[in-house]
């Protein structure tokens, strides 16, 4: 034990293992923003009606896509009926998976990158707002993103130990991140090339059953049930015929979203920036507080631009990494077309968390360490202001008690889905 805190504190000048510094990182600017649940037609409200529902009656045979995410209305239930209805048990799923999204993201960029690049990168991902401020948010973003990163878990040590059960495992975690919101199809792909990579088409196949085993026994519940095995994808689909006030008037919502430029063109900016439908969502995503953390990852790419490819800065899975982010971020703005907010991209933005980790790490390795302990600080103040800002919004608009939204969850306006 002695050893390896030794090995620690000279590799990240701290003797507490990244995952503790990033989840005290993380829990302080939670503190700041508590922002739970909020209600008032928004998602919330639509998430804790289903929990009502089951934990009440068992899990009730979901009528939109709200119910349809069991990952949260199921763990939320048995919340509600082993300990009552209040803000701080609805909190309690969202934070368990919060807590997990770092530990997992934190394991894995140490296994791969080592502690020093797991601590700057875990550091960044704990503190951007578009994280910390959903911790205790009762809502599916983060759930989603705990279950894409078991999955690269899984194909990590699958890698090293090229065992069948991992790769299954694999496949499993991003089967429940579909399940939770379909947007993660666009991370399919991706894995079915690293599992290609890895263990070749034996471990391709592994991969494939473990996703396709719990999406089957779902299919036949749902055929069981109603008589439309499709009836879950149905759900996810209708999505866009829900009214909100995040697209332009006059836009036909009962059109199918997928590659809709009429959707694409209409959302309405995160950012304000409005110059071509083509490149909006790049821009307000890129100029958005939330995500913060994607200029600072430009710029420590652009100052080690010479180092890329490097043994040093991770050889060629720096450039998977990066191709991994673009093709998800075109996937849902191009082809999914949904609402291009912060929120819909957190797998971007762990993306490019770990590849601040891994430039940061270098860059302290090269002696640049005022640039890197810089970087840090101004994404912390950043946050710390942004955490601030919500905290305000937030306070006026949620609702004063659970019951104050009961009997308006049908009207379907509200924030976008």
């Amino acid at each position: 034990m002695a050893t390896s805190l030794a090995k620690n504190r000279a590799s990240t000048g701290f003797s507490l293992p990244p995952i503790a510094i990033a989840i005290m990182a993380a829990l302080l600017i939670m503190a700041i923003a508590p922002i739970g649940y909020v209600g008032h037609g928004w998602d919330d409200q639509h998430y804790l009606d289903a929990a009502r529902c089951a934990s009440q009656h068992g899990y009730c045979l979901p009528g939109d896509h709200w119910a349809r995410r069991f990952t949260l209305v199921i763990p939320a239930s048995a919340m509600l009926a082993m300990l009552g209805e209040s803000r701080i048990i609805l909190a309690i799923v969202p934070l368990a998976y919060s807590l997990c999204a770092i530990a997992l993201f934190t394991a894995t960029v140490e296994r791969r990158f080592g502690r020093r690049a797991s601590l700057i990168g875990g550091l960044c991902f704990a503190m951007m707002p578009v994280f910390s401020e959903r911790m205790l948010h009762f809502g599916v973003d983060i759930i989603e993103l705990t279950f894409l990163l078991a999955a690269v878990h899984g194909l990590q040590r699958a890698s090293e130990r090229n065992g069948a059960i991992c790769f299954i495992l694999s496949g499993t975690a991003l089967s429940f991140a579909v399940m939770t919101r379909p947007t993660s199809l666009a991370m399919v792909p991706v894995f079915v090339a690293a599992a290609l990579a890895i263990g070749r088409w034996q471990g391709l196949g592994r991969l494939l059953t473990g996703l396709a085993g719990p999406l089957l026994v779902e299919t036949l519940i749902y055929w069981s049930a109603t008589g439309d095995p499709l009836r879950s994808w149905r759900l996810s689909l209708a999505h866009g015929g829900v009214p909100t006030g995040e697209l332009a008037p006059g836009v036909d919502i009962h059109r199918s979203p997928l590659f809709n430029v009429d959707f694409i063109d209409h959302w309405r900016p995160a950012s304000g920036i409005e110059l071509h439908w083509t490149v909006d969502a790049l821009l307000n995503l890129m100029a958005n507080g939330a995500t913060f953390i994607l200029p600072v990852t430009l710029v420590l790419l652009l100052l080690q631009r010479r180092h890329l490819g490097s043994a040093a800065a991770g050889g060629r899975l720096i450039g998977w990494l990066m191709l991994a982010g673009a093709f998800h971020f075109a996937v849902l703005v191009y082809a999914l077309a949904i609402d291009p907010k912060p929120r819909m991209f957190l797998p971007l933005a762990a993306i490019a968390c770990a590849l601040c980790g891994v430039m940061g790490s270098l860059a302290w390795a090269q002696g640049r360490r005022m640039l890197v302990i810089g970087l840090i600080g101004l994404i912390a103040i950043q946050s710390a202001m942004s955490a601030r800002s919500r905290a305000r919004e937030f306070a006026a608009l949620s609702c004063a008690t659970l019951s104050c939204d009961m009997g308006s969850a049908s009207t379907g306006f509200g924030p976008p889905r």
